[in-house]
């Protein structure tokens, strides 16, 4: 199994940095990077695949920054879900706390959504999705 969680060496050294990047253009970089591996996803997609203006509803639009998360309380998450009709979905997420007159809230804006067929391949994708993202 730990060869599945494993970049190919050509992946673990090529750069990966979104910094400076829209999110259309991430999620393009980790669609390729995803198709070099033995472990391709059924598909790799925006989040707010239509672009739609309520990124709090939809998630930010593909013409976005892809999220600054070197400041403090801002970070990009992942998690692994079982789909709505069959296979596993493996989120990405921008997590950011939002002061708000003495407290605040968290607020979750997804980003990016990539289905698999299985349970054990979803984790194998989310390990390398985690490690191409820095989020490991």
């Amino acid at each position: 199994m730990s060869d599945v969680l494993d970049l190919p060496v050509a992946l673990a050294s090529a750069p990966f940095d979104p910094v400076g990047k829209t999110v259309s253009e991430v999620v393009r970089q980790v669609e390729q990077a995803l198709r070099k591996t033995e472990i391709e996803p059924e598909w790799v997609s925006l989040a707010n695949h239509f672009g739609d203006a309520d990124e709090a509803a939809y998630g930010l639009r593909p013409s976005s920054p892809w999220p600054e998360t070197s400041v403090r309380r801002r970070r990009v998450s992942l998690s692994v879900e079982r789909g709505t009709s069959e296979g596993w979905i493996v989120q990405t997420d921008f997590v950011q706390f939002v002061e708000q007159g003495e407290g605040g809230f968290w607020r979750s804006l997804p980003l990016m959504r990539i289905k698999t067929r299985s349970r054990s391949q979803a984790w194998a994708v989310a390990a390398v999705v985690a490690r191409l993202l820095d989020i490991d």
